[in-house]
């Protein structure tokens, strides 16, 4: 730390991962407990994900899209398959478009039951975490005994699924919908309806809508800001386009309402969940002819595609480029929500107390894995 006279200093605010949600380093210009200037230092996690899938068969690209952002791995698969269903000119099953909603959602109150422990337990209620981690290993149950693994699943295939979904499976996935009232409840009381919580986080890190969106962020961090750019609604993908349902908006735009979207966001994915289920049709799992085609013909030479999905976080999109060996990756890129809304700090930030960093860092809800890709 190097204090003048002027009373302004810089520290480095991680890059230490609980303090920062993953291993990022925040530097940060002070005026006394005030920040007036942040500079957000990715690249502590890089792997080079988009340089490794370089040269590799279309299918072995999957496990790799899994550990991007490694809380939503099912959704950011949806999408790398969505880009080769549409390079072939070939849609999944009924069935598999269904199953896909369900994993998806899975993912997704996965996804934010993570980020609720994770932010109260940054700002001193330990509860919400373990409730949430017994919650959440319920979730890891269903995706085990489906693929055998219980994060990267690597379960998306071109035109479907890897695996049909069991009986016992979807019983598993009705108990766990019945059975999540008591966290529900409990983040309620602990958490939304707290006044401790309610000071910390209630008018903190406002984020404005439409500055947001020129800056690239999306996902709950706008919706809780007014905006109900959701990619389900705004470009549906598999069932989302016989779902019919209307993102949740709030509209205060603090700490306080990310939280809150992600509960009641969490509300709406057992609904959704409930309906696939209803709806489920019976038939294959799998369209195979995909499977046949890309392995005999491959994709179509010098083509590029594009495809996204809505992650917990946001809009995540794929841009593949096939060269002229239709049989491997020849370009990969990644958009990442998490990266646009790290460099989103750089505004967020400003004005803010020390104390405060902590409450928006938590409701940002960023994966470091997906930013340094």
């Amino acid at each position: 730390m190097t204090a003048s006279r002027s009373n302004v200093y810089t520290i480095n605010f991680g890059p230490h991962h609980p303090s920062t949600h993953g291993v990022l380093r925040l530097k940060l210009t002070m005026s006394g407990e005030e920040v007036i200037a942040c500079e957000p230092i990715t690249g502590y996690l890089h792997r080079g994900i988009e340089k490794i899938v370089e040269g590799k068969k279309f299918i072995s690209v999957i496990p790799y899209v899994d550990r991007l952002d490694y809380l939503s791995p099912a959704i950011q698969e949806h999408a790398y398959v969505i880009a080769i269903e549409k390079l072939l000119g070939a849609q999944a099953t009924e069935r598999a478009i269904f199953i896909r909603a369900i994993f998806d959602e899975l993912t997704r109150i996965s996804s934010h039951i993570m980020s609720i422990g994770s932010m109260t337990f940054d700002l001193g209620c330990l509860s919400l975490l373990l409730y949430g981690v017994e919650e959440r290993e319920k979730i890891m149950s269903v995706f085990e005994e489906t693929t055998g693994a219980r994060m990267h699943l690597a379960y998306y295939a071109p035109g479907g699924v890897f695996c049909d979904l069991s009986e016992s499976v979807i019983e598993k996935i009705k108990a766990f919908i019945e059975g999540i009232g008591f966290y529900l409840d409990a983040v309620e009381k602990l958490a939304i309806n707290n006044r401790i919580f309610i000071k910390r986080t209630v008018g903190i890190g406002k984020i404005v809508a439409e500055e947001a969106i020129a800056n690239g962020v999306s996902g709950v961090n706008v919706r809780a800001s007014g905006n109900a750019k959701d990619v389900r609604v705004s470009a549906p993908y598999g069932a989302y386009a016989l779902l019919g349902f209307n993102p949740i908006v709030l509209h205060e735009g603090d700490c306080h309402a990310r939280f809150r979207l992600r509960f009641l966001e969490i509300k709406q994915s057992m609904e959704l969940i409930k309906r696939c289920l209803g709806i489920l049709p019976s038939g294959n799992y799998r369209n195979d002819e995909c499977a046949k085609r890309l392995t005999i013909r491959g994709l179509p030479r010098n083509s590029v595609v594009c495809a996204s999905t809505e992650t917990p976080r946001g809009e995540f999109g794929i841009r593949m480029e096939v060269g002229d060996d239709s049989h491997h990756v020849h370009k990969m890129s990644f958009q990442s929500p998490s990266f646009a809304h790290v460099q989103f700090l750089r505004k967020l930030l400003v004005g803010v107390t020390i104390p405060d960093i902590t409450a928006i860092l938590g409701s940002v809800d960023f994966i470091m894995g997906c930013c340094d890709r």
